[in-house]
């Protein structure tokens, strides 16, 4: 008994010691198709760093696999699913260069738009140049795709970042105006009721600014006739802003 039991044990150390001596043969020393399968098995098991680092040796030890446009996909997954986002786009807009008819083009220009809205901070004080990416491409898929699966969700999405970018925009000319740099913060407010009139509680307090600013402007003129806000209104009188102060008036 003690004997079958050495056999047995001896024999499972051997089946580790193979297993081990397998996982540790380096990718560039397997052939083509087993140096796939290890990725696609690393995929499966969304061992995503493993993928990431597989694809990158597999490609140099052949370059010319009829594997690699799948392997370059499954590497901007991983970097996708395992959320390092710059990388990703990085990923998958050079896999979408080099495969342009590939059918899942689709679904990585919409991971495209979704990394950087991942990226874009959702506090309106914060810097949206993310958020403004990731509506050009939310915008793009939409268009482009109509019947893909994801466009309801690329819309709502368009629609939430579009109402962040507006109340960034306030934001911005709120603070200027409590500076009291008020041809700043009428610069901005006049943007905002230009660029964002879906929005009628903004436009609302927009206008309200505008005529603050005008008005304060015209004192600020009047008091001064040399202020640095002429260089921003050449050839206008205080009277003139006043009269634009009116007009704005009557939008409230």
């Amino acid at each position: 008994m003690k004997i079958r039991n050495l056999i047995t044990l001896i024999a499972l150390s051997t089946s580790v010691l193979i297993l081990n001596a397998c996982q540790t043969i380096p990718i560039g020393e397997m052939s083509q198709d087993e140096g796939f399968t290890l990725i696609r098995n690393s995929y499966k098991s969304e061992s995503w760093t493993d993928v990431i680092t597989s694809v990158d040796e597999y490609k140099i030890r052949y370059p010319y696999s009829k594997f690699n446009v799948e392997a370059d996909l499954m590497q901007a997954d991983a970097y996708y699913q395992a959320d390092r986002y710059p990388e990703s786009i990085v990923a998958y807009e050079d896999f979408i260069r080099k495969n342009p008819n590939n059918p899942s083009v689709v679904l990585a220009h919409y991971r495209i738009a979704v990394a950087y809205d991942f990226q874009a901070p959702t506090a309106v004080d914060k810097e949206q140049l993310n958020a403004k990416k990731s509506i050009a491409k939310y915008s793009f898929y939409v268009k482009n795709f109509q019947n893909a699966e994801h466009v309801n969700d690329a819309k709502n999405r368009i629609e939430v970042l579009t109402r962040r970018l507006a109340e960034h925009e306030k934001f911005i000319a709120d603070f200027y105006l409590r500076k009291e740099q008020y041809s700043a913060a009428l610069e901005r407010y006049l943007s905002l009721t230009k660029s964002y009139r879906q929005y009628a509680d903004l436009i609302a307090e927009a206008n309200e600014k505008i005529v603050e600013c005008y008005a304060n402007l015209a004192t600020q003129l009047e008091k001064d006739p040399k202020s640095e806000e002429y260089i921003t209104f050449k050839n206008t009188s205080p009277d003139e802003l006043r009269k634009k102060a009116e007009e704005y008036k009557k939008k409230i």
